[in-house]
């Protein structure tokens, strides 16, 4: 596999202030859903320090005051009123036209991040050689003669609590990296980042997933359990590098109430 030195990524950011929680759970902090949007967005933008990239924002019933927030920054703002299952098709088809060596970053509006979430992100894929290895899984899977280094990877960047509760407990592949591990998970939300190719790879998967905003289908549809036949390994690191926020999901052993100080400024 050709891996870019210096991969660019695209940022596509998707949100909407009008429904404060989609399913009524609690945002920690106090925190409303318009400074919420601000302050993760704050810190997506400090993570991306020293990368190339790019933002789009797929905005659905953008407020005034949310608009003009975006508009201090450089961003392609995409506006309309789209709903949940659309706008995720929408950001979606704008992925489809990036050049496929680029990584496209999926990332909905309620993901606080760390500082650090993008440069343990570029250590990954610049090397992955070194860190999943040609023989990893090589007897399991020498049948379909496939190997674990030609799979492509997907990264969910949030550590849900959930995975640590023993009914959750499962098969998990662990890979060390420059800063921390990266385990394999099997199902996401729909923040997730993939390369260019791996995305017109599993487009119709993706596609099929709008309908009715159904991430466990895209989960079943597209991660690889303990074998990746036509399928893709989805890593998520530990300690997580951005957080879902909502109240007793949010990931641990990160002191998150520091970043949202930090960006509340």
């Amino acid at each position: 596999m050709i891996v870019n030195v210096n991969p660019t990524y695209h940022i596509i950011f998707r949100t909407c202030d009008v429904i404060q929680s989609l399913h009524n759970t609690p945002r920690p902090f106090g925190l409303d859903k318009r400074s919420l949007i601000k302050i993760c967005f704050k810190s997506l933008i400090r993570s991306l320090e020293g990368m190339s990239y790019t933002i789009t924002i797929v905005g659905d019933r953008l407020s005034e005051e949310l608009i003009e927030f975006f508009t201090n920054y450089q961003v392609t703002l995409v506006q309309g009123e789209f709903g949940n299952d659309q706008s995720l098709r929408k950001c979606i088809e704008i992925a489809m036209i990036l050049p496929e060596n680029d990584w496209v970053y999926f990332v909905e509006d309620d993901y606080l991040h760390t500082h650090e979430a993008f440069s343990w992100i570029n250590d990954l894929i610049v090397n992955r050689d070194q860190y999943i290895s040609k023989k990893a899984l090589a007897r399991r899977l020498r049948f379909w003669k496939r190997r674990l280094d030609k799979t492509p990877i997907i990264i969910h960047t949030p550590d849900y609590p959930d995975r640590y509760l023993p009914k959750y407990l499962r098969f998990s592949m662990i890979f060390v990296s420059r800063y921390c591990h990266w385990r394999q998970i099997t199902n996401t939300t729909f923040t997730f980042l993939l390369r260019g190719s791996s995305l017109r790879k599993y487009s119709k998967i993706l596609f099929m997933s709008c309908a009715g905003a159904n991430d466990g289908y895209l989960s079943r549809a597209l991660f690889g359990g303990f074998f990746f036949w036509r399928k893709a390994l989805c890593l998520s690191p530990i300690p997580g590098v951005s957080t879902h926020m909502h109240d007793g999901v949010m990931t641990p052993l990160v002191d998150w109430e520091k970043y949202v100080k930090e960006f509340s400024d």
